[in-house]
């Protein structure tokens, strides 16, 4: 396969173009190709929605797939999802730091439907699978956190983002009858507003809020996303102004696209707010339109990790388990 601009090598059929030239502006032209509805971003359609960065405008249904002209699935008091009983210590990416994993119990890890981005290579695609068979209300939810055992309430998806008015209600409903940490594991792209009151639960809970900072050129990050990476990176400093202890961020070594130059950007961003914001660097495997490319290469993986420890006192690779399959 060929770059269709500069006519370099390519790894994937589902992005025409090469590495270099993803990061170059010529990347624009191709991002409608590879996510076909960015037009409804900040669009004129009849029906306008303000949950997060997209500030949808659509005749049909909203990016995150949620909203239609006619009909709304969620509100504040109702939300599709699934969730599941994690025993602690979890996998969670950010139990190599979190406090959390050092208790006996389980986390409740809630999955949103939908997502705010289109990320081409998402791990967990299933959340475009929208039904109304997964719709609870919030008294369901809070009655399943009510156990003993139930230490921690992991919010993730897709990303919570378009149901964060449900998200917020229900964790404050459970706060107001134990002791829980209220976590959060999203893209960061969500209203300004509903981030920093979702970030504030965690600082009263203990709880952390890890950005997945998918790219630093924001050519790429459009590439792979179909998104902006703007509102993510505004919304990671506000809540840093206000609650810096709950932040954390992770990376997904896209092999070949997202390299070295890519964790530094993002590094050096971290490091400008503090250089103890926790960093993981997540190793790929292959998944979603990506399921043509391979598990990110060793040599890319250490070259991101020393890139990163020149500017972060604490990096983590996650996923590590997936180096011995690595070429």
């Amino acid at each position: 396969m060929k770059c269709e601009i500069c006519g370099n090598e390519t790894y994937t059929k589902a992005i025409p173009i090469c590495p270099e030239c993803s990061k170059s502006e010529r990347a624009l032209e191709f991002v409608e190709r590879i996510h076909p509805d960015v037009h409804k971003i900040k669009g004129k359609g009849r029906v306008k929605c303000r949950l997060c960065s997209n500030e949808c405008g659509f005749d049909d249904k909203g990016l995150c797939g949620l909203r239609f002209v006619d009909k709304v699935l969620t509100s504040s008091n109702k939300a599709i999802l699934s969730y599941y009983e994690d025993p602690l210590p979890t996998n969670c990416c950010n139990s190599w730091f979190c406090t959390g994993s050092e208790l006996r119990g389980v986390n409740l890890a809630v999955f949103y439907y939908g997502c705010n981005f289109d990320c081409i290579y998402c791990q967990n695609y299933t959340h475009k699978f929208i039904s109304e068979k997964n719709s609870v209300t919030v008294e369901e939810m809070v009655e399943k956190a009510m156990p003993e055992r139930v230490k921690c309430i992991c919010h993730f998806g897709g990303s919570p983002e378009p149901q964060l008015p449900f998200a917020l209600k229900f964790s404050r409903e459970v706060l107001k009858r134990k002791r829980v940490m209220i976590c959060w594991e999203w893209n960061g792209a969500g209203r300004t507003s509903l981030a920093l009151k979702a970030a504030k639960l965690s600082h009263e809970s203990g709880g952390t809020v890890k950005f997945d900072l998918k790219a630093w050129n924001p050519y790429l990050h459009m590439i792979l996303t179909g998104r902006s990476n703007e509102q993510t990176l505004k919304n990671f400093e506000r809540i840093f102004d206000k609650y810096p202890e709950v932040l954390s961020a992770t990376t997904l070594l896209v092999p070949f696209y997202v390299d070295e130059r890519e964790v530094e950007g993002v590094a050096k961003f971290l490091a400008s707010l503090s250089d103890e914001i926790p960093y993981s660097l997540l190793i790929f495997h292959p998944d979603f339109l990506l399921s043509d490319m391979p598990i990110t290469p060793k040599r890319q993986v250490m070259k991101c990790y020393e890139v990163a420890k020149k500017y972060l006192k604490k990096v983590h690779i996650g996923n590590i388990h997936l180096l011995s399959l690595a070429p």
